[in-house]
């Protein structure tokens, strides 16, 4: 069954993910500009010198889908095009690519364009103010506003996670539907668990970010959200705490799935790569992923596999989308060529756009919707949707209310922590604790 994916080109609130990382960038590829012909008449020494070509450098970051030859390949169309600019990619590699490319700050070697800026965005003055004339190409209510500019590009968007499962593990365990409860969630654990069928499996070791995303966008942010949607709101006025009962229960529920087995025991030494590998390999019978798995199980065709919406103890109520963004350094020498790229592969080029969003499975930003044919997987994903409500993700939120630069690296390495089986409600004093120093060092830059 498959659909296309223009069903979504829905208003959304929000703000920036992904995850991932990979191994480093081949040779970059570049053009000269065209040699022109002289006529008879013209000696070789008389001909004007050729100016040398401007050279940006594009901050990337690779995962299964996001691959070398994806983004060398926009670049060669950009190149082709614009014979004049050359672009190179700079690999961000690390647990952390707000880390990354605050790292490159304070060395003084931003590059010219970034993939996942959003982080810098909070920063008065790192990025450069993005044009009208380009930013009118994109959705209303895309844009958010920083210290009074808008720096950031809405490159595309990104229904953000749901819980992928193994058709066949479900039936050898007698589970003829997907739970629509907690209570049938954690039924169907233990029916998985007795059968000797490893429930779910997650990520650790370096890959901080992957231990707890699917768990925080499916489970936590959907009960914060019921219970004050208001939150980072609240947060930052001090009428709010990360350490309340709400994401209290909500992380013992997490902390006891992994104390009661149902989690693959070597979860938090595998990297990301390694657990999802190992879950379509049949190590577990589910895994709260992100939307980007879909089509990567749908190319791969393999088709004992399903997602559904996971449920919470309110039920199934919400999902979250993302914008994922992109950025012009403020001290880049070369602006102007850095916004041709960005206009070029972002609204120009229609295959060329097409080939960065089908790739990851994410949904056209632009006024003008960029449509494709989904695989099975990814036509469930989008149908488990209808009918529930669309909600911030309180880590991703941008623009006024936004977390504090540096408050999500601390989340993910708490939660990581807290899965392993530390107190709950002392690390999320941390986050309190962490959450007005960061508050406090952001307001100074």
């Amino acid at each position: 069954m498959k659909k296309w994916l223009s069903v979504m080109a829905c208003s959304l609130v929000a703000f920036t993910i992904l995850a991932g990382c990979g191994s480093n960038s081949n040779k970059n590829s570049s053009a000269s500009p065209e040699a022109v012909s002289s006529s008879p008449a013209t000696s070789a020494a008389s001909e004007a010198p050729k100016a040398d070509p401007v050279k940006i450098k594009w901050a990337i970051f690779e995962t299964d889908n996001f691959t070398d030859a994806l983004w060398q390949s926009i670049i060669d169309s950009f190149e082709k095009e614009y014979p004049d600019i050359q672009v190179e990619k700079v690999l961000m590699t690390g647990d952390s690519r707000p880390q990354f490319l605050k790292t490159l700050l304070a060395a003084g070697s931003l590059p010219d364009i970034m993939l996942d800026p959003a982080e810098l965005a909070k920063i008065k003055d790192v990025l450069a103010p993005v044009p009208d004339d380009l930013l009118a190409n994109f959705e209303d209510g895309s844009v958010p506003v920083f210290n009074n500019q808008k720096v950031l590009v809405p490159a595309s968007k990104q229904l953000r996670s749901a819980t992928y499962y193994n058709k066949k593990m479900f039936a050898d365990a007698g589970i003829t539907d997907v739970p629509k409860t907690w209570d049938e969630f954690l039924a169907a654990c233990e029916k998985l668990k007795a059968k000797g069928i490893t429930p779910l499996i997650t990520a650790g070791a370096s890959d901080v970010w992957a231990t707890s995303f699917g768990y925080w966008v499916n489970v936590v942010n959907p009960e914060v959200e019921v219970w004050n949607a208001n939150f980072n709101a609240d947060l930052k006025s001090g009428a709010a705490k990360w350490n309340n009962p709400v994401i209290t229960d909500a992380l013992q529920k997490w902390q006891d799935l992994y104390k009661n087995g149902y989690f693959d025991k070597g979860s938090l030494s595998y990297s990301y790569s390694q657990a999802s590998a190992e879950f379509q390999k049949g190590r577990a019978a589910m895994m709260m992923d992100g939307s980007w798995v879909a089509p990567s199980l749908d190319k791969g065709n393999l088709t004992d596999f399903g997602v559904f919406q996971q449920p919470t103890k309110d039920g199934i109520t919400s999902y979250s989308a993302a914008f994922n963004y992109m950025a012009v350094s403020n001290s880049s020498k070369n602006k102007d060529a850095a916004f041709k790229f960005l206009k070029y592969f972002l609204v120009d080029n229609k295959d060329v756009y097409l080939s960065y969003i089908k790739a990851d499975g994410l949904l056209s930003s632009t006024k003008e919707p960029v449509t494709y044919e989904m695989g099975p997987v990814q036509t469930q994903f989008v149908d488990s949707l209808k009918g529930l409500k669309l909600v911030d993700e309180i880590t991703k939120l941008p623009g006024d209310n936004a977390l504090p630069t540096g408050m999500e690296d601390f989340t993910q390495k708490s939660l990581q922590s807290i899965l392993a089986g530390a107190p709950i409600s002392k690390e999320l004093d941390t986050w309190d604790d962490q959450y007005k120093k960061l508050s406090a060092a952001t307001a100074g830059n």
